[in-house]
């Protein structure tokens, strides 16, 4: 990802996200973009559905979604980084940092699991954003 698929003179340009699509858009021979609309029966789809029929409850769930992984980027990632710093890799050179942030193992996994449901819901609303969705992405992205 991402891909670029030809279709005549134009393309079709998809990038995906561990979640979902981050955007599908068609390119027009003059490099015109115009974003495609999620395909019928798709989780897609049925977001946007629910987007258009109550438009204040899709906001408040991407208003939320936000807030989680705000908050989960502020709890878990020193605690990341504290792992990280243990690693003989980092510990050999430099003094392992001390997270000033201690949570429970059941609070960690609750935190997790509602950066994904948050992931999931800001994947199918074809938002993104690098920095508040690095959680959801991994390192690697």
């Amino acid at each position: 990802m991402p891909v670029r698929f030809p279709l005549g003179s134009d393309s079709i340009d998809v990038v995906a996200s561990r979640y979902g699509m981050q955007r599908i858009h068609l390119v027009g021979a003059d490099g015109s973009r115009r974003r495609l609309d999620p395909a019928p029966g798709t989780p897609e789809f049925w977001r946007a559905r629910l987007s258009r029929r109550h438009p204040r409850i899709s906001r408040a769930l991407s208003v939320c979604a936000v807030m989680v992984l705000t908050i989960n980027l502020i709890l878990l990632a020193p605690q990341m980084l504290e792992l990280l710093t243990h690693l003989p890799l980092w510990s050999d050179r430099f003094q392992p940092f001390r997270s000033p942030v201690s949570l429970p193992a059941w609070t960690n996994s609750v935190l997790t699991v509602t950066a994904g449901l948050a992931g999931i819901e800001r994947a199918l609303t074809f938002r993104h954003h690098r920095v508040l969705d690095v959680e959801t992405d991994g390192i690697e992205a």
